[in-house]
């Protein structure tokens, strides 16, 4: 065994010398194994060797066995253990979840935070090929495609890594007994009551005996989809790149380019703007479908609450998909001379004295300093909102502008207007008021930025 994953490191380049790895250990067989493995390569890879464990608190005392296990086996090794205690029927409660999503969830919140000191570390887990064949098989029964058990993944900042996919179960309990190891059980996964241990149990028997190699077909199956799938998500980082605006919990990009992206890439970039909004969660469901048919949907202007971490919001050709709930973010802030001020909605605004007009643009306001009256406000609209705007001799619905400049409704609601004496003088990037000046004396230069 060892043989094969040292060969299949070096195929797949998971860990390499000098490496810092924390060994998620549950004291069963696979884990086991990973242990001392590790363990026995350690001077030789100068390697830095961490063990995390969990006891979950879901079988009492045996959980806590189980934990301790771990933490006197790895220091018996020379290993030092870190043992975390979650609890899951709290969180399975608070989040409406099953057990198994509970347990995973607090498990690698557990690994994260043992992990976020050590840049450029990894996480090893003991995965092995029937992981792998009951994954592809569950992954088929619900319909979803097959992608089995990735051998690495980021995971935060750091690279999860699976070097024991190219190993049998049969042969991790060979290794054990080479090696005089007794592992921990876990009767849990005895029950019938769990997906994967009926998959387990009872589908996988009947298709070994169809196919005595199914493993391995399986194996390399996804080897086969994965090339595919690196080759399309290369594209799609391409693309995501080209036509996504990132901002701070949110994306914003036209339907109209998104819709005529080929159906594979649409895809991929949909998951990839989850990824970048929801960097260290965990999606329990795929939500494309869902927004595929919302964004072909006829309404041009519509808002929809997917759940309570993400909503999507389709304004003109404009798609924002954004993390959270519905917000009314309405703010009034002052803006004395010669300061500046940072916006709830994120934008920076400044007043000062100049000279001269400069850097002229939608982005800055020239006007008389007797014209103006400090503090100035900077606040969202309200309704009546009125301003003269230069060059006409009336004044104009600040509602109106914003349907004018096809400003989406849920950036007019934290929009920034600029006041003096109960005037609207800028709206800022869109329209100002009859006293911008582009020349003279006595300037003062307002300028705000994104």
């Amino acid at each position: 065994m060892e043989t094969a994953v040292l060969e299949y490191n070096q195929k797949q380049q998971l860990f390499e010398k000098g490496d810092t790895l924390f060994l998620a250990v549950s004291g069963g067989p696979d884990s086991l194994a990973i242990l001392h493995f590790f363990a026995s390569i350690q001077a030789s890879w100068n390697l830095t060797l961490k063990t995390l464990t969990v006891d979950h608190q879901l079988r009492g005392k045996e959980s806590r066995d189980d934990a301790q296990f771990v933490k006197e086996e790895s220091e018996r090794l020379g290993i030092p253990c870190q043992i975390g205690q979650v609890n899951v029927e709290g969180y399975k409660e608070k989040h409406q979840v099953g057990t198994q999503v509970a347990a995973r969830e607090l498990r690698y919140q557990f690994f994260h935070n043992c992990m976020k000191d050590c840049p450029y570390s990894k996480l090893v887990l003991g995965h092995h090929q029937d992981d792998f064949t009951e994954s592809m098989v569950m992954q088929f029964i619900k319909g979803v495609r097959p992608n089995g058990i990735p051998v690495k993944r980021t995971f935060g900042n750091h690279e999860l890594i699976r070097p024991f996919l190219c190993v049998s179960k049969e042969e991790i309990m060979n290794y054990l007994s080479k090696h005089s190891l007794t592992p921990r059980l876990d009767p849990s996964n005895e029950e019938d009551s769990y997906t994967r241990n009926r998959v387990r149990h009872h589908v996988i028997p009947l298709m070994v005996q169809e196919n005595p190699n199914l493993s391995k077909s399986l194996f390399n199956l996804q080897e086969q989809l994965v090339e595919d799938s690196d080759y399309l998500d290369s594209l799609a980082e391409e693309k995501f790149h080209e036509i996504i605006e990132q901002k701070p919990g949110r994306v914003v990009f036209s339907i109209t380019v998104f819709n005529g992206l080929p159906l594979p890439l649409q895809r991929r970039i949909f998951h990839l703007i989850l990824n970048y909004l929801y960097k260290y969660e965990i999606m329990e469901k795929d939500y494309f479908m869902t927004f595929k048919e919302w964004i072909q949907s006829n309404q041009p202007n519509s808002e929809f609450q997917v759940n309570e971490y993400m909503m999507f919001i389709k304004a003109y050709d404009e798609c924002v998909i954004r993390k959270g709930s519905k917000r009314e973010l309405q703010y009034y802030e002052t803006l004395g001379l010669n300061e500046s001020i940072q916006l709830p909605n994120g934008w920076g605004a400044s007043v000062s004295e100049v000279n001269e007009v400069r850097e002229i643009g939608t982005h800055t306001l020239f006007c008389d300093i007797n014209h103006i009256t400090f503090p100035l406000t900077v606040r969202t609209r309200k309704n009546g909102d009125r301003i003269k705007p230069l060059g006409m001799n009336g004044h104009k619905k600040v509602k109106d502008i914003f349907i004018d400049h096809k400003i989406p409704k849920y950036l007019r609601d934290e929009w920034p207007i600029v006041e003096t004496n109960n005037e609207v003088i800028w709206i800022p990037f869109i329209c100002k008021s009859h006293i911008s000046k582009d020349s003279g004396q006595n300037l003062i230069q307002i300028t705000f930025h994104k």
